[in-house]
């Protein structure tokens, strides 16, 4: 999964950034426009959203890539993940035929929803029955197979909408990140990367032992993208080499 949610590389950002690190998550704080599309939808838990391998430049200048723990099965009511993002949908970016009005994209999106315990087989059935390579789908391309027909309404994939509209969305409520996900990398560029270990070491909150902990795993596992590359596009690269 990618989540991209390190949006502001100072202060707090530092600060979701070195809990991300350290396993802890707490409740997220959700901008309004994220509010209301869950109150739309009828979304709860205090979810934190993730894209299911892919990464996208709109949504901050770090990158977490995060994996699921194995062995450990998810809460069979917990939701949820759709293939499209939630907010697109409900605030009208991701065009559909018939054009929805917000009822309709709510019923849209229960329709696709689907539990946590099930998401992955689901997923993995949509990669391997509309891409040819599983790299397209990372890359945000247009899915190369044309999706079964249908009665109801269906998401243009194409143009006008942007790989969101074919990019899965996987929303894991607050308390159950720490158990079931763990942080695998991290991208960021090496401007952030010094800002970020030069703020490290001035926090008196955090111990000598702490900030070493952090350094090293920042050594093993943090990704700095070359000049020419986004931190976005460094992750994406990263999750096409995994699937090659």
């Amino acid at each position: 999964m990618g989540c991209d949610n390190a949006k502001a590389m100072a202060g707090s950002g530092f600060d979701r950034m070195t809990k991300a690190i350290k396993g802890q998550w707490p409740v997220p704080t959700a901008s309004g426009g994220t509010r209301r599309a869950q109150r739309g939808l009828g979304i709860s838990g205090e979810p934190y959203y993730f894209y299911a391998s892919r990464a996208d430049r709109r949504f901050g200048s770090a990158v977490f890539l995060l994996g699921e723990v194995e062995g450990v099965d998810w809460p069979s009511a917990a939701k949820g993940a759709t293939p499209f993002d939630s907010g697109g949908m409900w605030f009208g970016k991701i065009a559909t035929v018939p054009p929805l009005n917000q009822s309709e994209r709510r019923d849209l999106f229960e329709t696709h929803d689907v539990p946590l315990a099930s998401w992955r087989p689901a997923f993995e059935t949509y990669i391997g029955t509309r891409y040819t390579r599983a790299a397209d789908y990372i890359r945000g391309d247009v899915a190369a197979h044309a999706h079964p027909r249908t009665s109801g309404p269906t998401v243009i994939m194409g143009r006008p909408n942007e790989p969101r509209a074919w990019t899965w969305e996987v929303r894991v409520p607050h308390q159950l990140v720490t158990r079931h996900l763990k942080l695998r990398a991290m991208c960021l560029s090496e401007e952030n990367l010094g800002r970020y270990l030069s703020w490290l070491w001035d926090q008196s909150a955090l111990t000598t032992s702490e900030k070493r902990e952090i350094d090293k795993w920042i050594g093993d596992y943090a990704i700095v993208p070359s000049t020419a590359l986004s931190a976005a596009d460094t992750a994406t690269e990263w999750l096409v080499q995994q699937v090659a």
